[in-house]
């Protein structure tokens, strides 16, 4: 979203339900223009949760893996008149925007992007130099 790289990442997982993967994982990390981005995975909680925030000066993006939606929630420009409000809460919520992204089946385009790198024609394959960063 951001073009960002990670400057400093802490994930916190659990097997809740017993299983041998992960249920659940949270993912605070810092990005190299000082945002804030988190994730959220979780498969234990009734409400299913799969949401990446990143925070920025100007407010925070929202990306919601399950459903798709991407929306931007800008920083309000109009303060609370109640000061006790206004100090708890911290930046205001301005107008949010919510992007439209073509929501396709994800096994259907994981397979159309594996064809494509076997045939060469992709021009969006992430680098071994770029896979080692990330986990990095």
């Amino acid at each position: 979203v951001t073009k960002q790289d990670y400057v400093s990442v802490a994930a916190q997982t659990s097997r809740g339900s017993g299983r041998a993967h992960e249920d659940l994982v949270a993912v605070v990390a810092e990005l190299s223009d000082g945002s804030v981005a988190n994730h959220l995975v979780n498969w234990l909680s009734p409400l299913k949760e799969r949401q990446t925030v990143v925070t920025g000066e100007r407010g925070a993006f929202i990306a919601d893996t399950l459903t798709a939606v991407l929306s931007f929630y800008a920083n309000g420009a109009v303060s609370s008149e109640w000061e006790a409000v206004r100090n708890f809460r911290g930046v205001s919520e301005g107008d949010v925007t919510r992007f439209a992204i073509p929501r396709r089946e994800p096994l259907m385009v994981e397979h159309e992007h594996f064809r494509d790198a076997l045939l060469g024609t992709s021009d969006d394959i992430v680098t071994l130099r770029e896979g080692l960063r990330t986990v990095e």
